[in-house]
């Protein structure tokens, strides 16, 4: 196992979801990231959901890459968002719409 990866429905009434993704350090680089991103974009907007969003740390430059050639959207900074080994974390917002 490499990695694992998430979509879950956030809204049933609104028809939105929410996505992510963790690989191990060893298979970074390999464009893993962004093929299970896109196909999880992609099976999504099949399944019925009008958006999908992200976030990732502002820290990781990477994952935000994989975020933007996926299409996803930048819509914002979420500040002091999670709370990790005891400090507040910022987190990036993307997002993408069916079109």
């Amino acid at each position: 196992m490499i990695g694992s990866v998430v979509l879950a429905q956030s809204s049933v009434e609104h028809r939105r979801g929410e996505m992510g993704y963790v690989l191990a350090r060893d298979v970074w680089g390999r464009g893993y990231a962004t093929e299970a991103a896109a196909a999880l974009l992609a099976y999504g907007f099949a399944a019925g959901l009008h958006r999908i969003g992200a976030t990732c740390d502002p820290e990781n430059a990477a994952s935000a890459r994989v975020l933007e050639k996926i299409g996803m959207s930048f819509e914002g900074r979420l500040r002091e968002y999670f709370l990790i080994r005891g400090a507040w974390r910022d987190r990036l917002l993307y997002a993408a719409v069916k079109a």
